[in-house]
């Protein structure tokens, strides 16, 4: 990408996250996560502070109704 000959386009990010063995899929498992389809219009195309809000769309969430309780039906 330095070089120009890569994708384009692109967005590069950088962070750290970590996880021990297991946890990632137990947080998900407890619906600690809102998991949304890939979509590179969102990525791409909107701006920054409209992105979570164009995610959640994607699943008929609106994000004013989410609570920070998780729990099972």
């Amino acid at each position: 990408m330095a070089r120009g000959a890569g994708p384009d386009p692109a967005l590069v990010a950088l962070g750290y996250a970590g996880w021990d063995p297991g946890q990632l899929e137990a947080e998900i498992a407890g619906n600690a996560w809102l998991n949304a389809p890939a979509d590179p219009a969102i990525i791409f195309d909107t701006p920054v502070e409209q992105r979570w809000a164009a995610a959640t769309a994607l699943l008929g969430v609106e994000p004013g109704h989410l609570s920070s309780y998780a729990g099972h039906a």
